[in-house]
């Protein structure tokens, strides 16, 4: 019996029979108890030449809108954090001109407040004037932030 074959009889069979317990009085069509001889590699739940069609679940399509949920939430959210990023206001800032023994350390400890702490002033400094370390040389000119 072709592959063919055998998958149209398994269908017939399994159309024609009753799932559950077989009514009184009549013989079941497979044997109980039994293997077929059909090859276990072709048989197959589904009719040759049938469509079949996409059908979620309750419980699929609630996975399938959660999901869509967090997505539009990850959307509102990653758009705010995008709009808290704006750049700051304008610094006033004036150009100092270095002289010798002079440090950032001593140029922010002039342009401190009592309640700043240098280090970040010495730090904005670096930044705001883009140096690769805190080293300055005499006669390099620096941005400084305006008093005032």
């Amino acid at each position: 019996m072709s592959a063919m074959t055998a998958d149209a009889a398994l269908i017939g069979i399994v159309r024609a029979r009753n799932f559950g317990s077989p009514p009184a009085g009549s013989r079941s069509s497979v044997p109980t108890g039994s293997r077929s001889s059909v090859p276990t590699g072709s048989r197959s739940s589904v009719p040759t030449g049938s469509r079949s069609t996409l059908r979620l679940t309750r419980r699929g399509r609630l996975a399938f809108l959660a999901i869509g949920a967090v997505l539009a939430g990850s959307v509102v959210v990653g758009g705010g954090w995008a709009s808290a990023h704006e750049p700051r206001d304008a610094t006033a800032v004036a150009t100092h001109t270095v002289v010798p023994g002079e440090t950032l350390w001593s140029i922010a400890a002039a342009i401190a407040t009592p309640a700043d702490d240098i280090r970040a002033i010495v730090d904005d400094l670096v930044q705001l004037n883009s140096l690769p370390n805190a080293g300055l040389r005499a006669g390099q000119q620096i941005l400084v932030p305006a008093a005032g």
